[in-house]
């Protein structure tokens, strides 16, 4: 038994429609053949072009119209843009707070852009990554204290505030990045990986906040 792979799953369902279709009388066979080669010609290009190009394409599973419960907090996928689930009442507060400003790119309250970047494939699957702990990582490892996005996407934009209000921030400028380290005076999460768990976790009060102008790079619970 072997499993199938997303993309592969996506062109099974399209090609099932397509044949639900003919079975139905709505299309010849003619019709069947064509649609079938291009949903496979569509399937091997559709990849590469938002690689190689930077277009903004459909997957299979959009065109075909078919649902996801799929959610962009997973650290492990790291090869697809962070979607805008509708499953779940997180992803519905999410939804709420985050403004899509182009596709692929989303605006918060405070007016940080996440976009697409970082191996994880977008910055909010790379903000969420902190979510989770990994003891197994060399050093430190910062871990928020909740695995909500919308939370984080929160105190992430509420630091931010202060950072422009110049209150409990320490600012670095590196090139074209601004390091903020942000002192929320409140435990938001701990300190991970091999270095934090050693030391039994040590919980973080500070934010660590890397922005390329209102570009959002990366953020983390940090302990100076």
């Amino acid at each position: 038994m072997f499993s199938l792979s997303r993309q592969n799953q996506q062109l099974v369902r399209l090609l099932r429609e397509v044949v639900r279709h003919a079975r139905r009388g709505r299309l010849s066979a003619r019709w069947l053949v064509g649609l079938a080669v291009l949903a496979a010609a569509y399937f091997l290009l559709q990849p590469i072009l938002v690689q190689k190009l930077g277009i903004d394409l459909p997957s299979l599973r959009d065109l075909a119209g078919t649902p996801t419960n799929e959610t962009s907090a997973n650290e492990t996928n790291t090869d697809t843009p962070a979607p805008r689930p509708q499953s779940s009442p997180q992803a519905s507060e999410l939804e709420n707070l985050l403004q899509a400003s182009r596709p692929g790119t989303y605006e918060s309250p405070a007016g940080l852009r996440y976009s697409r970047g970082s191996r994880h494939g977008h910055r909010l699957k790379h903000l969420m990554a902190h979510a989770v702990d990994q003891p197994d990582r060399p050093g430190q490892h910062g871990v928020f204290s909740t695995q909500d996005v919308a939370e984080v996407v929160a105190l992430v934009d509420e630091a931010y505030r202060l950072a422009l209000a110049g209150k409990n921030t320490h600012i670095k400028q590196e090139q074209n990045r601004t390091i903020y380290t942000i002192n929320l005076a409140r435990r938001i999460g701990f300190i991970g990986g091999e270095s934090g768990n050693r030391r039994g976790k040590p919980a973080a009060r500070h934010l660590r906040l890397v922005l390329e102008g209102k570009n959002f790079i990366t953020a983390f619970p940090y302990r100076p």
